[in-house]
């Protein structure tokens, strides 16, 4: 993440890959890091509500066709093993792992702690797929490692922008 990790860039040549992490992870790390750099983060508890378009989209035609059908109370039918997604919120993405949680919540957790290069962050993830064409959003409650003022939090995450200690 250029913002956040650019130094990382290096390590291009050696291994030939990059990659850029899940859609939650960047966009949660984005508001995190000058955070993160100021005072250091202990726990981030987040949960994400995930549009269908992170589904691919297959999962956006179904949610219009599903919508119209439901509004003309027609019945509707299913696909791909995922349950009603018009007027529902589905609390799993991805597949669950042995631990309790889905692959998609454990991303987050590996991919914050690699971007940040801080092993012991704890993260707590919560991933619900909700009945939304675009626009990916979460709630994230953060325990930092030393004390941090709200105008001090507010003022790491840059002019113009709505950092996670406003408001």
């Amino acid at each position: 993440m250029p913002e956040v990790n650019a130094a990382a860039i290096a390590q291009y040549r050696n291994r030939g890959i990059i990659a850029n992490p899940n859609c939650s992870t960047i966009q949660m790390l984005l508001a995190l890091k000058p955070i993160h750099d100021a005072v250091g983060i202990e726990r981030i508890n987040v949960a994400t509500y995930q549009s269908v378009s992170g589904a691919g989209r297959k999962l956006v035609a179904e949610l219009a066709d599903q919508t119209a059908k439901l509004l003309n109370g027609q019945p509707i039918e299913t696909s791909g093993g995922m349950p009603q997604i018009a007027f529902n919120c589905v609390p799993q993405i991805d597949k669950f792992m042995d631990n309790g949680y889905t692959k998609e919540e454990m991303k987050m957790l590996w991919e914050t702690r690699k971007i940040l290069g801080d092993e012991t962050i704890r993260v707590n993830a919560t991933a619900v797929r909700v009945p939304v064409f675009y626009g990916h959003s979460e709630a994230v409650h953060i325990e930092t490692r030393k004390r941090i003022s709200a105008p001090e939090c507010a003022s790491t995450s840059g002019p113009g922008t709505r950092g996670p200690c406003d408001g």
